[in-house]
C-alpha cells in the first residue's frame, strides 16, 4: 500500500491511476487513500481527466512529434496510448507543441445533432461511444464529439450513464459551465438560469467553461451541486443517490432544497415561467413532488410552504403568504 501521508497527492495519484486496470489493484487501499483528505480525490481526478484528454488528442499529439525510424521500439503509439507514455515518449519543442494542441483543443467539425422533447415526452438516445442519455420533458441538446462527446444542454434536464473508458472523456456545458466525466451516472439541470448536477455513481468535475482562475469542483456519487449565477451561489449538498434524475420515475424529490431551485425545476412542467419573490426566497423544501401532467406541482407545493400564487403576463409568482 501506497504511503498516503509523503507523498506528493498528484504525484500519489498518478501512481494510483497507473495500476488502475493492474490485476493486483490495491482497491481498498485506493479508497482509504481517497478518504483521507479532500485534496486526494481532487488530484486524482484532474490526473484521471488529464490522462483522458491526452489519450483523446493522441493521433494529433503524434502527428507533431518527429518520426523517429531508426528505433522503432520508441515509436509512439496512435491509439489508445498506455497511460503516461507521453512521459517517456520524448521531450522538447516537437512534444511541447504536441501539447499545446491538446490545451488549445482539437476543432470540432462534427455536425451537431440535435435531440428535443416536448413538454409531454421523455426520449433515450445512445450516444456513439456508447454512453447513454435521457432527456426530461421540454429539453434540448446539441451532441458533437463523435467517439468524444460534447454534449450542450440548452434546457431542460438529461440524465447520464457513461461507460469507463480512460482513451475518451465526456463534456456537458449546461450555461456557464462544463461537466467533465471519464465514466459514472449523474444528471444535469439547466432551468430558467439555474445550474445542477448530481451524481449517483463514480464522480464528475465543474468549472467555468470561461477559465476565471477557480478550481474545478469535484462531486462524488451522494452529492449535488446547485449553482445560480446571477445571485453568485454555488451550494454543495448531500443526496440519496436513488435520487438522481427521479424525474425518470415521474417525480422529484428534495432534502433541504432552496425554493428558487425548486421552482426552476417545476417551471419546466407548469407551462409557466416561475418567479419567486424576495419574500419566499428563503424557505426550503423537502418532501417528494408527483409530476403526472405538471398542472398540480404548485397545488402539492403550497400544501407544504406558505406559499400564495400571484400571476401576471403570463408569470407566475411565489410569494410567502402572511400569517403562517
Amino acid at each position: 500500500m501506497m504511503d498516503a501521508t509523503t507523498q506528493d497527492p498528484i504525484a500519489a495519484a498518478a501512481a494510483w491511476h497507473a495500476r488502475i486496470d493492474a490485476s493486483d489493484m490495491d482497491w481498498a487501499g485506493f479508497g482509504d487513500w481517497l478518504a483521507a483528505d479532500p485534496s486526494h480525490r481532487a488530484a486524482y481526478d484532474s490526473i484521471a481527466l488529464l490522462d483522458a484528454e491526452i489519450s483523446a488528442a493522441a493521433p494529433a499529439i503524434a502527428a507533431l512529434l518527429p518520426a523517429n525510424d531508426d528505433d522503432a521500439t520508441d515509436a509512439v503509439p496512435v491509439s489508445r496510448p498506455n497511460r503516461w507514455r507521453w512521459a517517456a515518449a520524448g521531450t522538447g519543442s516537437a512534444l511541447a507543441a504536441g501539447l499545446a494542441f491538446l490545451l488549445v483543443g482539437p476543432t470540432v467539425t462534427d455536425t451537431a445533432q440535435t435531440y428535443a422533447t416536448s413538454a409531454g415526452d421523455t426520449r433515450a438516445v445512445t450516444l456513439a461511444d456508447g454512453s447513454a442519455m435521457q432527456l426530461d420533458r421540454g429539453s434540448r441538446v446539441s451532441v458533437t464529439g463523435g467517439k468524444t462527446p460534447f454534449i450542450e444542454l440548452a434546457d431542460g434536464a438529461a440524465s447520464f450513464s457513461v461507460r469507463h473508458d480512460p482513451s475518451r472523456i465526456l463534456i456537458v456545458r449546461a450555461g456557464a459551465y462544463d461537466i467533465r466525466d471519464v465514466g459514472t451516472r449523474f444528471a444535469v439541470t439547466n432551468a430558467r438560469g439555474k445550474v445542477s448536477i448530481a451524481v449517483a455513481e463514480g464522480s464528475v468535475s465543474v468549472a467555468p467553461h470561461d477559465p476565471d482562475g477557480s478550481a474545478p469542483t469535484t462531486l462524488i456519487a451522494g452529492q449535488r451541486l446547485d449553482i445560480d449565477p446571477s445571485a453568485g451561489i454555488a451550494e454543495r449538498r448531500s443526496i440519496a443517490p436513488a435520487s438522481v434524475a427521479d424525474w425518470s420515475d415521474g417525480r422529484l424529490s428534495y432534502d433541504g432544497a432552496p425554493l428558487p431551485l425548486v421552482a426552476a425545476d417545476i417551471s419546466r412542467y407548469a407551462g409557466a415561467p416561475l418567479v419567486v419573490d424576495p419574500s419566499a426566497a428563503g424557505l426550503h423544501f423537502s418532501g417528494v413532488l408527483t409530476i403526472g401532467d405538471g398542472s398540480r406541482l404548485l397545488d402539492q407545493l403550497r400544501a407544504v410552504l406558505p406559499l400564495r400564487l400571484r400571476r401576471a403576463a403570463g408569470v407566475v409568482h411565489l410569494e410567502r403568504a402572511g400569517g403562517r
